[in-house]
């Protein structure tokens, strides 16, 4: 069938339908490109969540660390004391012989 027998069929104007198939066809292309775009968003959104939770986890190291720090600082002290009263016990045994 001829363009001009469906148009007149359908009870279109020839240039109607010559409308429609030019919109119908940038259509078809805009939701491909839609629907590419929520591909790629729903990959974005995915990457993003495991980039904040290894950012996440990074953070949790880091403060574990200042954490430590505190506790090298007093074991630091302890240490510091266990040596004075070594020396302390080992002059008084010095002077009790």
């Amino acid at each position: 069938m001829e363009p001009q027998e469906v148009a007149a069929a359908a009870g279109v104007h020839p240039i109607e339908l010559c409308v429609y198939s030019i919109l119908s066809n940038n259509l078809d292309g805009i939701y491909q490109s839609v629907n590419d775009l929520r591909e790629s968003q729903a990959l974005l959104v995915v990457r993003l969540k495991q980039i904040r939770n290894l950012l996440k986890e990074e953070q949790e190291y880091y403060n574990e660390e200042e954490g430590l720090g505190v506790e090298r600082e007093r074991l630091e002290e302890l240490e510091l004391r266990v040596e004075k009263l070594t020396q302390k016990y080992k002059k008084l045994l010095a002077d009790c012989v």
